[in-house]
């Protein structure tokens, strides 16, 4: 049996500046979503295209371990994309917990005691992210980027994580930093309910997989990590994908 549903659509992940009264440019601009079952296995493929200006991403075929899938870094047309491909059938046989990202916090989503199966990609300060409670599945990536590290120098430890609903699909997604060497990046959350029946609404499921508030930031924090970022995407450069 084979099944295939597809979905695109735009997050924009905008840091509300009111000290200066800018948004910060969008970091991811858009989600595909694939599901496929077949021979017994669900498998999911979730596309994020990334909307970071001049700087570019590797090029990375990460296998995650024991047949779960892979993190996938590539362009396309110019474009950045991260693609986590998940064996769910192989995935949801690990014990859930408690997640974090590479920079120590929690992950910034609430899963009402379900926990998260965090799988770590060897050799890199990245992870993948999947849970699943009451037929709604959350799939996400976290990874640290050398070049971001000068944000978690002045900011600190912090995340700010933007939560947005495109259509059937909530998304919680933004930066995480610290004052610790290859522990400041980009991570997303999208909230798969509505994909896999007619009949899972979101309006229903609001509740499973929400956004957990980060520490506040100062208006000069936000401040200094907009810049940061803008100063970031200005540049034409292959960002390097912080080691373990």
């Amino acid at each position: 049996m084979r099944r295939i549903l597809s979905l695109l659509c735009v997050l924009t992940l905008s840091v509300s500046l009111t000290s200066c009264g800018k948004n910060s440019s969008p970091i991811v601009s858009e989600i595909g979503v694939d599901t496929i079952v077949d021979g017994g296995d669900q498998l999911v493929s979730a596309d994020f295209k990334l909307a970071i200006g001049n700087a570019e991403l590797p090029f990375l075929d990460l296998p995650l371990p024991k047949n779960y899938g892979a993190l996938r870094l590539y362009r396309l047309n110019g474009e950045n994309r991260v693609t986590v491909d998940a064996n769910l059938t192989e995935i949801l046989k690990v014990p859930a917990g408690q997640a974090t990202l590479p920079n120590g916090n929690p992950v910034p989503v609430d899963t009402m005691g379900a926990g998260v199966i965090t799988i770590d990609i060897e050799g890199i300060s990245a992870k993948v992210y999947v849970a699943q409670t009451n037929g709604v599945t959350l799939i996400g990536f976290a990874i640290a980027i050398k070049q971001l590290d000068g944000l978690g120098s002045s900011i600190g430890n912090a995340g700010l994580f933007p939560n947005f609903n495109i259509g059937k699909v909530n998304l919680t997604a933004g930066v995480f930093t610290s004052d610790e060497q290859k522990q400041t990046g980009i991570a997303a959350f999208a909230n798969l309910a509505g994909l896999w029946s007619n009949s899972v609404e979101l309006s229903s499921n609001k509740e499973m997989f929400a956004p957990v508030a980060q520490r506040k930031l100062s208006r000069r924090q936000k401040r200094r990590l907009y810049k940061g970022l803008k100063r970031m995407m200005k540049k034409r450069q292959v960002l390097t994908i912080s080691e373990e």
